[in-house]
């Protein structure tokens, strides 16, 4: 099983955001103009705003002047969290087996498998844990 492509197209649209703001040319970055300058389909971008908000990534403002700005600076912003806010604690392996014979060694082997997948994904957690998104640009 592999991840969506989700938590790139987060880390591109708070980039994207990140970028905006600096060139001080919006206060406020509609869904709209993410969606249309990052090529990404509208709801999509809709959909990943969403759990961005949810993890305290961006802040949303609604009306006529609104859109979205970061929560926080992109040197506060990990690969981890965004990876987090996209998946929403979804294992890397998707672990399922109901076997219809009995074999004593069985549960054993399982558990083995099984521990080591599971180090396999919490490994992967610390090099995007140590990586910031103010990182990539260096």
């Amino acid at each position: 099983m592999a991840y969506s492509t989700a938590t790139f197209q987060a880390a591109s649209i708070l980039l994207f955001i990140h970028f905006k703001s600096e060139e001080g040319l919006f206060e406020y970055l509609s869904t709209k103009t993410i969606s249309k300058m990052l090529n990404i389909p509208a709801p999509t971008v809709v959909k990943l705003l969403q759990g961005l908000n949810a993890a305290g990534l961006t802040h949303t403002k609604e009306g006529a002047k609104g859109g979205i700005l970061l929560a926080k600076p992109i040197s506060e912003i990990t690969l981890f969290e965004v990876f987090k806010a996209m998946e929403h604690g979804k294992p890397l392996f998707k672990i399922q087996y109901n076997f219809d014979f009995e074999y004593g060694a069985l549960d054993s082997i399982i558990e083995k498998a099984v521990k080591c997948l599971q180090d396999a994904e919490d490994a992967m957690k610390v090099p995007l844990s140590n990586v910031t998104l103010a990182d990539l640009l260096k």
